[in-house]
């Protein structure tokens, strides 16, 4: 591992901490920053770790997210409508734009279709499609192995703190 890229984090973050203490406001808490930091970080190497594992798939995480929510709609465990791109963005944080883009791009592979809505006729429906259904049979196995082994190194305890450190910081960020 070269300099600009330490595997331990205590190396890695001290440079950062040491222009935090020069450009930190007073009341801004330091460890709070730190760990706020190194969340970031880890975020970004996760989302690089999953997409490694799936893009023998052709498929990223953010847009087999998207296919996830529609199959959790179809098996009864997301809502009674299914997906639009204005939950799609609510859901993910993003605009409506970027979410359309997605589905944009999962149509043209053919994973989702477009259909009339039932109720209304200027809208349309969103669904999988055959070829989706199969992707996420295929990639499902994996994403999940994966996940688990980002924290495979944690004890049972360990796994169940971080659970509840990350669903609070998860809380906060929601809010």
């Amino acid at each position: 591992m070269d300099a600009r890229h330490p595997q331990d984090a205590s190396a890695a973050m001290a440079p950062h901490l040491q222009l935090m203490a020069d450009t930190a406001d007073a009341d801004t808490p330091q460890d709070a920053a730190a760990a706020g930091l190194l969340l970031l970080w880890l975020g970004d190497d996760v989302l690089l770790r999953l997409n490694q594992h799936l893009s023998p798939l052709g498929i990223s995480e953010n847009k087999l997210h998207v296919l996830l929510l529609f199959r959790l709609f179809e098996d009864g465990r997301l809502g009674a409508e299914p997906p639009t791109p204005s939950s799609i963005a609510d859901y993910f944080g993003i605009t409506r734009a970027s979410a359309t883009g997605l589905l944009d791009w999962l149509e043209k592979r053919r994973l989702i279709a477009r259909h009339p809505h039932p109720a209304d006729r200027r809208s349309l429906q969103l669904s999988l499609t055959q070829e989706a259904r199969a992707l996420l049979e295929q990639a499902l196995p994996d994403f999940w192995r994966a996940c688990a082994g980002l924290t495979s190194h944690l004890d049972a305890q360990e796994r169940q703190q971080l659970l509840r450190l990350l669903a609070k910081v998860w809380g906060q960020v929601k809010s």
